[in-house]
């Protein structure tokens, strides 16, 4: 299992945000410059976030994007799911109704263990602590 780039992208492009004083503000050409991504790309990413209310899209002269304070203490896992989703690692995860073999499929359970450990380390990684981080390491 891998993550699309647009989800890589938006952690990247929150963690910089988180990294910004409260209020301020960041074009979607600065953006893309710190999450090493293309600019066209990050339009749809930025939409994604938008629209989980993540981020505040600002219009006109002084717009741009901005990570509302209690956002900076969002998870990973928010972050990921708002790109692309709820998260499974198999279909029979989904519903009850996704696999006729859950009920006697030696696999299941261990499919549940490591979805609930996936969904409990990107819980437990907050975007303000990562940006606090990355500030961090940019000094030393």
């Amino acid at each position: 299992m891998q993550l699309t780039r647009a989800a890589d992208y938006a952690v990247r492009v929150m963690i910089h945000l988180a990294g910004l004083p409260l209020g301020s503000r960041a074009s979607r050409a600065n953006l893309a410059d710190a999450a090493e991504c293309p600019e066209q790309f990050l339009s749809k990413v930025l939409q994604s976030l938008t629209r989980a209310g993540l981020v505040i899209s600002h219009r006109g002269n002084t717009g741009g994007f901005e990570l509302p304070e209690v956002h900076r203490q969002a998870s990973l896992l928010q972050v990921v799911e708002a790109i692309e989703g709820p998260m499974r690692l198999n279909v029979c995860l989904t519903s009850s109704a996704a696999c006729s073999r859950q009920g006697w499929c030696p696999a299941h359970p261990v499919w549940v263990r490591a979805q609930q450990a996936m969904a409990n380390v990107l819980a437990n990684a907050c975007i303000g602590e990562l940006s606090q981080e990355a500030l961090a390491n940019r000094w030393n």
